[in-house]
């Protein structure tokens, strides 16, 4: 083989490989573009009981709080919301609904919050007995919230969330005849895990951040309760960073719904 006839056959090898690397990169780039392209519909996550939220094209938080039995938390949760301008979906329990908490509840309304479901007495042993009686409860609740304040809201989050166990295998059905009355079932992808066990300000803030970054729409749940101190502790500086990671709060209100896979 003459030495001219080498250099041909390296010159040839290296222009396929030149050519093998635009087509992988073009491919990637192709990829990309497809994943931004896709498409799909709310009949499709039904069928296949997949999640779907939101804008996918901007970071945005939804940041709700289970509201159960609260003991004079719930007005340093909004003080601290409003002094950070953040918004958020709470979802009421029905016993909190009484008439000593109006003023609260009146102020999440004009405050520019969101008010969601979350069953009348947050008991799992009535509310998952069956299927009817499920969504008998919620529908008590929904009636409650529109004749005694106005706010006519059909987001629900199941105690517990749509995959606990107190459903006894029956999730789907009980997520279904939901859907069937108009109801948008959220649970949600991050949690502080500032209900269980002996929560710390640094314990609920680090939770929130081990996944909060998976997503650019996180949904992420704390809690108003009874012992809700050391949430209200933990929520300024969860906040600070949020603004700062340049996500935006909005509401669940307006939302397809969000359930786990």
């Amino acid at each position: 083989v003459s030495l001219s006839s080498f250099d041909e056959t390296v010159s040839s090898i290296d222009e396929m490989k030149e050519k093998i690397e635009q087509d992988i990169s073009n491919f990637n780039d192709s990829i990309e573009r497809k994943k931004n392209e896709i498409v799909v519909s709310q009949e499709e996550i039904e069928i296949y009981d997949a999640k779907y939220i939101g804008d996918t094209s901007k970071k945005t938080i939804y940041l709700t709080f289970d509201c159960g039995y609260e003991n004079g938390y719930t007005a340093k949760i909004l003080d601290i919301l409003k002094e950070h301008d953040a918004k958020a979906t709470f979802f009421m329990i029905g016993e909190e609904m009484r008439e000593d908490k109006r003023p609260l509840i009146e102020r999440m309304i004009e405050e520019g919050h969101a008010i969601g479901l979350h069953s009348n007495v947050h008991d799992v042993d009535k509310l998952y007995v069956n299927v009817d009686a499920c969504v008998r409860d919620f529908d008590a609740q929904y009636k409650t919230l529109k004749e005694e304040y106005g706010v006519d809201t059909r987001i629900v989050r199941f105690p517990g969330g749509s995959a606990c166990t107190y459903m006894n295998g029956q999730r789907r059905q009980f997520v279904a005849a939901m859907r069937e009355k108009g109801y948008r079932c959220f649970d949600w992808n991050v949690s502080g895990e500032d209900s269980y066990g002996n929560p710390t300000v640094w314990s609920i803030q680090k939770n929130v951040f081990d996944t909060f970054f998976d997503y650019k729409n996180p949904i992420v749940l704390l809690h108003d309760a009874n012992n809700a101190d050391v949430t209200v502790d933990a929520l300024p500086d969860i906040l600070e960073r949020i603004k700062a990671e340049g996500y935006s709060f909005e509401t669940l209100e307006n939302n397809e719904e969000y359930v786990y896979r």
